[in-house]
């Protein structure tokens, strides 16, 4: 809402929009000097079916750099997190 009073819509599920300036944003920036934010639009993505985990010992990291680039290579997307965790955090 502008602080004329006129409403804006600009609610969209697009991801991504490089038509120009992103009003959104502005919006955002301005902290309720051009309008106020009265709604929002979230895209969620879906719960996977199945998580998996795995945990690997290294001995150093540039053993630890080298598995995640075979992991990443041979299993791609499959892949959604992975932590490091050095001796003194483990200790």
């Amino acid at each position: 809402v502008l602080a004329d009073g006129t409403i804006i819509d600009n609610l969209s599920t697009l991801r991504k929009d490089n038509t120009g300036f992103h009003l959104n944003h502005l919006f955002i920036g301005s902290e309720g000097a051009l309008g106020i934010i009265t709604a929002v639009s979230i895209v969620t993505p879906k719960k996977p079916k199945s998580t998996m985990v795995a945990v690997l010992a290294c001995e150093n990291f540039d053993k630890v750099q080298k598995a995640f680039v075979e992991a990443k290579s041979d299993l791609g997307e499959i892949i959604s997190a992975i932590e490091y965790f050095d001796r003194p955090s483990m200790e």
